[in-house]
This record gives structure tokens, C-alpha cells and sequence, in this order.
């Protein structure tokens, strides 16, 4: 990537690069992960951690089809990582939460990605940890900016 462009010239660069750039840290991530759980199933895990959800609500979230959503949840019911309540509000629905089992998977996750991170981190420049400290504080707000409703 230029750094020396103008910002307003590097945008489209930037939102090309960021995706893949994401994308290629979790797939590196997974690749050398000892955990035994995919890409797929740590986003459902990460999404029932802050809270339980409806199965349709979890496949738009991950960009899949609610058939395929219900086979991975069965898979990760059927390893004792999540369960199934019917929702309070509407019967007819059902909620999935992470079972405590489900809980302790996705923090054994968190910490391997974290010690990973860190130790290649740690052997980098002190000007790139700050540039990378900074970039978190920039990704956190583009994320709530896309997250926000829209009109």
C-alpha cells in the first residue's frame, strides 16, 4: 500500500485491503489453531457470547442460509457447546445460547488468537504497536458506524 498517497486517493485501496487483510489473520489464525473448531463455528460462538439468538437472526448475521445454520448449531448442540430455549416473547421461535462448555470453547479461542497476536506483535517496531493500538481505535468506530441502523 502507498503510504505516501493522499488519504482521499487510498480509500479505495484501504477498502479492498482491510477485508483481506482480515480475513487472511483468521485464516492463518485457524490453519495453526489446536481447537478443532472452524472460522464459521468461532463467529457463531462469538455472536452467542454477547447474547442468545433466534436461528434466523444468527444466519443473517453470518451471511448464510437457515438450513445451513441450523445443521452447524445441531453440530455444536450435539458437542455441548450450545443449547436451544424457546424464546419468552414468541413461542413459536427458538433462542440459542452458548452452554457453559460453549463459553469455555470460545474463551480458549480468544486466548489463542490473543497469544498468537502478541507474540508476533511483540517483535515489532514500538512506533508499529502504536500505528496498530490506533487502527483498533479507528476500526472500533468505523464498525459502530456500519452497525448503526440505517434510514
Amino acid at each position: 500500500m502507498r503510504v505516501e498517497a493522499e488519504p482521499a486517493s487510498q480509500l479505495d485501496e484501504i477498502a479492498e485491503g482491510l477485508p483481506l487483510r482480515a480475513a487472511a489473520l483468521s485464516r492463518l489464525f485457524f490453519s495453526r489453531s489446536a481447537l478443532g473448531i472452524s472460522r464459521t463455528e468461532a463467529g457463531v460462538l462469538q455472536a452467542l457470547a454477547a447474547r442468545p439468538w433466534r436461528i434466523t437472526d444468527l444466519a443473517l448475521r453470518e451471511g448464510v442460509t437457515q438450513p445451513a445454520i441450523t445443521l452447524l448449531i445441531n453440530r455444536l448442540q450435539q458437542r455441548g457447546l450450545v443449547s436451544r430455549a424457546a424464546d419468552a416473547s414468541d413461542r413459536r421461535a427458538v433462542l440459542v445460547e452458548l452452554a457453559p462448555a460453549g463459553h469455555e470453547l470460545y474463551a480458549g479461542v480468544r486466548a489463542e488468537y490473543r497469544a498468537l497476536l502478541h507474540q508476533e506483535m511483540a517483535t515489532l517496531p514500538a512506533r508499529d504497536v502504536r500505528t496498530l493500538a490506533r487502527a483498533i481505535e479507528i476500526l472500533d468506530r468505523l464498525i459502530a458506524r456500519l452497525e448503526a441502523p440505517q434510514p
